[in-house]
């Protein structure tokens, strides 16, 4: 009897593992069949008129499509999957990292509930943080796995919708992303492209380069405070070509008197300067003999004033590349002229509002770029 019951249980269990496998293979064919089918829309394709209502996203999400809601993080992203009634599909938050095999894993994890809850198509839903979605977006659009994004403000708000709590959680947030997708409270996202990608790069650099100097400049101030107090009297002007070529050789006020006021021009003439400010050396050679600017603690002083002032330089030559860039890719764009005849628009505003908004012919209303800039404009 035992013998027999043995034989019957190894039986069951081979006939077990032969349904488990043809599941396993027929499983891996649906998801096959899913990525076959797959198809990402962007704006280009939905907005119509420029335009993509809140019906129009209604109908994009149909019955056939798996929804998926993404938490972003700096390493680390959690998503989690719902259908069109809001059913989660699968056992909570599946995590992956912000890497290629990331991405690859969460791509099978979606394709997975999607052939096994006979979806033919994959929304991915996410609240746009920093940077770091970048990356991901692309990725996914690029797999053929539509991206859209939710208001970091409406996800916020809906937090106690879920659970009767306003705590924030990585594993929850991919749940309330997906459910506002569902509810067609969503947006496309814009990523610019060719030269209007380089232009949101160099534009951003630019902006980043001149925090910078402006720091620089700053802590400049401090210590010229300290050692030469009539600085601003002497020089008027310390990050100009002519103050910093001074500070670059010594900011302290009886070094600068020693010179004398040959010793500036001097100073001015080896760095090939022209223009007026050779009469202001006896004026700052003045203030210099009567300053009453601390003498201890010089030698380090000097070294900090003098490191300040070549990084302000080195930040002018390379802000000056930037700009003349800028300049050239502003050129290449088709209805730069138009807007360069508006007057008060030169060609460093003009690189900044196509930097933010990308390609100004995809809108066709001007209050279309007022609302994107943020700007609720009313008339009284």
């Amino acid at each position: 009897m035992n013998v027999k019951a043995n034989q019957t249980k190894k039986q069951v269990n081979v006939e077990n593992q032969a349904n488990l496998l043809l599941s396993k293979e027929e499983l891996r064919k649906r998801m096959e069949g899913v990525e076959k089918e797959l198809k990402s829309y962007t704006w280009r394709e939905l907005e119509t008129n420029g335009k993509f209502s809140k019906n129009d996203k209604l109908s994009f999400i149909t019955d056939d499509m798996l929804i998926v809601g993404c938490d972003i993080g700096s390493e680390t992203h959690y998503i989690r999957a719902i259908d069109i009634r809001g059913r989660e599909l699968g056992k909570g938050a599946f995590e992956f990292s912000n890497t290629a095999e990331g991405f690859e894993n969460a791509k099978a994890w979606m394709l997975k509930h999607a052939a096994q809850n006979e979806k033919r198509q994959i929304v991915l839903g996410l609240e746009p943080t920093g940077h770091y979605w970048f990356a991901l977006a692309a990725w996914m659009i690029s797999k053929g796995i539509s991206v859209v994004q939710v208001n970091p403000y409406a996800v916020k708000q809906s937090k106690e919708i879920e659970d009767n709590s306003q705590h924030k959680d990585d594993r929850k947030d991919p749940k309330l992303i997906a459910n506002l997708v569902k509810d067609g409270n969503y947006g496309m996202p814009y990523l610019p492209e060719k030269i209007y990608a380089d232009m949101r790069r160099l534009s951003m650099f630019r902006d980043q380069l001149t925090e910078d100097r402006i720091r620089n400049i700053n802590r400049l101030h401090r210590e010229l405070k300290i050692y030469f107090p009539e600085y601003m009297d002497a020089f008027g002007k310390i990050d100009g070509a002519f103050a910093l070529e001074v500070l670059k050789v010594s900011c302290i006020p009886s070094e600068i008197a020693a010179l004398g006021t040959e010793g500036l021009r001097n100073i001015w003439h080896d760095a090939k300067l022209r223009g007026r400010g050779y009469s202001r050396a006896g004026k700052i050679v003045n203030h210099a003999e009567k300053s009453v600017g601390l003498e201890d603690g010089t030698s380090v002083g000097r070294e900090t004033v003098k490191w300040f002032s070549e990084q302000i330089m080195k930040l002018d030559e390379q802000l000056a590349r930037i700009e003349s860039t800028l300049h050239k890719k502003c050129k290449e764009i088709p209805y730069a002229e138009n807007i360069l005849e508006i007057k008060g628009v030169g060609e460093n505003i003009l690189a900044g509002i196509v930097a933010e908004m990308g390609d100004i012919s995809r809108f066709d209303d001007v209050k279309e770029i007022q609302k994107l800039s943020g700007m609720g404009l009313v008339a009284c």
